[in-house]
């Protein structure tokens, strides 16, 4: 055989294999869902992505695309469904294509709740790394957001940040203040900042928090932190 047409013939052959290994049949429901969501029609796109999981609730692709949908709706706070309505879809897309888990930690149609306890777990990563992966907020009493926010490093640092208002004239700041951690146990965390805000009436720089899932408790603070702000009650 001509050596070319050999060439050819192997690069055709391993082109060919390429393209199945990479390519996903959708039925025909989901590809009307699928053309909808990049037209940016949500409603549409919400209603043929359920069309189809009436004819196969196990469809891991019309569950993860329709949580998508849930997510971008959720994040202009159009509540169509709820944080744990989403959560139950991913699970179950990720249960039958184990793939998913690790598309969902980078789409950015899910970086809304990329941040909760809940996503991560459903992710599949370990306790300390589904830890450093959450942001902690604190209440969220106004037109301001949390009033307080903690982030954990994998390095073993975090980093507090405060909503507080100039006493000179008002102006809102938003100071942060720094320090290092330590695991106790699974679930009991020690801290110790290298400065805490001059309001805090306990100056004890060494705390102890606790954290249950979605929940964190720092020594000392009157209130505790949840993974998710109330982002829309403003």
């Amino acid at each position: 055989m001509n050596p070319m047409r050999t060439y050819l013939l192997i690069l055709f052959t391993f082109s060919t294999v390429g393209l199945s290994l990479n390519s996903e049949s959708i039925s025909e429901t989901n590809q009307k869902a699928i053309d909808a969501f990049y037209q940016k029609n949500w409603s549409q796109a919400e209603t043929w992505f359920k069309e189809s999981l009436k004819k196969n609730p196990n469809d891991p692709y019309a569950n993860y695309n329709l949580a998508c949908v849930y997510t971008i709706l959720l994040s202009q706070c159009e509540e169509l469904a709820e944080e744990q309505d989403i959560f139950r879809l991913l699970k179950k897309a990720v249960t039958y294509k184990k793939t998913y888990k690790g598309l969902m930690l980078k789409d950015k149609d899910l970086s809304l709740l990329r941040n909760t306890f809940r996503f991560n777990e459903i992710a599949g990563l370990s306790p300390k790394e589904l830890f450093t992966n959450i942001f902690w907020y604190g209440p969220s009493p106004g037109a301001y957001g949390p009033i307080s926010e903690i982030k954990f490093n994998v390095n073993g640092t975090f980093e507090l940040s405060l909503v507080e208002f100039r006493e000179s004239d008002g102006a809102l700041e938003k100071p942060k203040y720094k320090g290092n951690y330590v695991w106790v146990s699974e679930k009991v965390i020690q801290l110790e900042f290298q400065k805490l805000p001059p309001a805090f009436p306990n100056q004890t720089k060494k705390r102890q928090a606790r954290w249950k899932e979605d929940t964190l408790e720092i020594d000392g603070f009157d209130y505790h932190f949840v993974d998710s702000p109330d982002r829309c009650s403003a």
